[in-house]
């Protein structure tokens, strides 16, 4: 027989989430209700009485929702020094899409390894990356088309990467090697992501004056390969564009009328993180004209901000224009400077910049689309804000202060509608028998508290959080739980 303290220990654990505000993340309105946990999964929803030892979470006056899906995160790259990833937790995330702009790994089983042997505390997702498998494919010589030899090479290294669970194929077109892909590449391999019912997700060709041109390309991949498309923190980052999400809105809405699956995912900055070479699609790094020309298209050297600099780290938090004084060379020459010494052969640091080159309202108008759904693009430990405040920034700038959403649809961008995007299963739901990643904040007290001068400055106002069932927030305290699981596509 076994014995009493082995068949006690044998029974789930059981919470009961009482007298909350719940949103169930269809973008229905929010209904006082209890909710139940028991192991990994939510088992009651209604008016419902506490059982003998079950552990009650009061919840009056604040809101129960799924946990938040990041729809484009990068968290995995510290989540082995940090496998708490309490910046992500913090902020009501629970599972973190990965892979993006067509990076990570391939094979993808690989990361899949390193992430479960890591144990964290959060869910994991990922995509196959374009560039990591053209870089496989081609190595140094990436700099041209590749051949039809060379697109076969790579079907098959993404249909490996498609059967190991990932979830589609992902590309950052304006980064090497993506950025030398013809349409026609991307297509083939659209197809094959297509055969397992996977998604294309992209970080455009162009997201300045050529952004009209590059959701057209994403719309003509998504049409020829017969796939569901999504773009990456959709944006208008040049002068040229300012003012045009509506333009953009209407090439997504008539794709879709036309029969087309395209969305977008956003981030709530009007500034965006990357390296420097972003700045500009020419490629003749060492021109000064080059340079002059793209500090112009994003209002000048004051909005480009080094957030990191490792061969000289007091370099670190100024701009362009006030580097520029300080090294007594032009904006152009300092940041050819920069290049040098970060990239091609002489380099040996790394940089990245905190970029504002968008307006607020375009942002709010891509936050306000029903195509589109919630992201951070945010690391652990990254140098731009939105890796430790994102989320909460959706709820506290563009929720309760500025009424740009409501509270039902914020939460549907952040859990029911990413959770359909991309098949996670039985997720992004308070419902029964749904797995039990569930968020509790105060709807008056959420706030981000990072910004480019504290970047990593966690949020406040989530006080709860559940993956798979584990506490791993309480009370606003980290529990030390790591209950996150890798999530595979799913095929039903």
């Amino acid at each position: 027989m076994l014995s009493i303290a082995f068949a006690i220990a044998l029974v789930p654990t059981s919470y009961l989430l009482e007298g909350g505000l719940v949103f169930d993340g269809t973008g229905a309105p929010g209904r006082v209700m209890d909710v139940r946990i028991v192991g990994d999964r939510i088992t009651e929803v209604g008016k419902l009485s506490p059982r003998v030892g079950e552990t009650v979470f009061r919840c009056k006056g604040l809101v129960v929702a799924p946990g938040f899906i990041d729809s484009h995160s990068h968290a995995d790259r510290g989540i082995p020094e940090e496998p708490l990833a309490e910046s992500q937790v913090r902020q009501g995330i629970t599972t973190a899409i990965v892979g993006q702009d067509g990076g990570g790994e391939t094979p993808i089983r690989a990361m899949f390894e390193r992430l479960r042997a890591a144990r964290p505390a959060i869910n994991f997702a990922a995509f196959a990356g374009h560039g990591v498998i053209r870089s496989k494919v081609m190595g140094d010589g990436f700099k041209r088309a590749a051949t039809v030899d060379e697109i076969e090479s790579m079907k098959q290294l993404l249909e490996s990467d498609m059967r190991a669970g990932a979830l589609g194929l992902s590309s950052g077109l304006e980064y090497d090697p993506g950025y030398y892909s013809t349409t026609e590449e991307l297509i083939e391999l659209c197809k094959v992501a297509a055969k397992y019912r996977g998604i294309y997700i992209s970080h455009l060709r162009d997201e300045g004056n050529g952004a009209m041109s590059a959701i057209d390309e994403l719309i003509r991949i998504a049409r020829e390969a017969k796939i569901p498309a999504q773009i990456s923190h959709i944006k208008l980052a040049t002068a040229s564009v300012w003012g045009k999400a509506s333009d953009a809105l209407r090439l997504i809405g008539a794709a879709r009328r036309e029969g087309l699956d395209i969305t977008a995912d956003v981030y709530p900055y009007t500034y965006w993180q990357s390296t420097i070479t972003v700045l500009t699609l020419d490629r003749n790094w060492n021109d000064p004209a080059v340079w002059d020309r793209a500090l112009a298209e994003v209002g000048g050297p004051r909005n480009v901000l080094l957030s990191r600099y490792s061969p000289d780290p007091t370099w670190e938090g100024m701009t362009i224009e006030e580097l520029s004084g300080k090294i007594e060379k032009s904006p152009a020459e300092t940041i050819i400077h920069i290049v040098r010494n970060t990239h091609g052969p002489a380099g040996f640091g790394t940089e990245s910049i905190v970029c504002t080159a968008m307006r607020e309202e375009d942002l709010r108008q891509f936050i306000h689309s029903p195509y589109v759904m919630f992201c951070s693009d945010g690391a652990i430990g990254g140098s731009h804000p939105r890796g430790a405040g994102a989320f909460p920034r959706f709820f506290a700038r563009y929720v309760r202060q500025q009424g740009t959403i409501t509270l039902q649809s914020a939460i549907h961008k952040a859990t029911g509608m990413p959770a359909r995007r991309f098949a996670l299963k039985e997720r992004g739901r308070i419902s029964v028998g749904s797995f039990a990643d569930v968020v509790v904040f105060d709807p008056e007290t959420i706030q981000d508290k990072a910004d480019t001068k504290n970047p990593r400055e966690f949020s406040i106002g989530v006080k709860h959080v559940f993956v798979n069932g584990a506490p791993v927030l309480q009370s606003e305290k980290l529990t030390g739980h790591r209950p996150g699981r890798v999530l595979l596509r799913s095929t039903n």
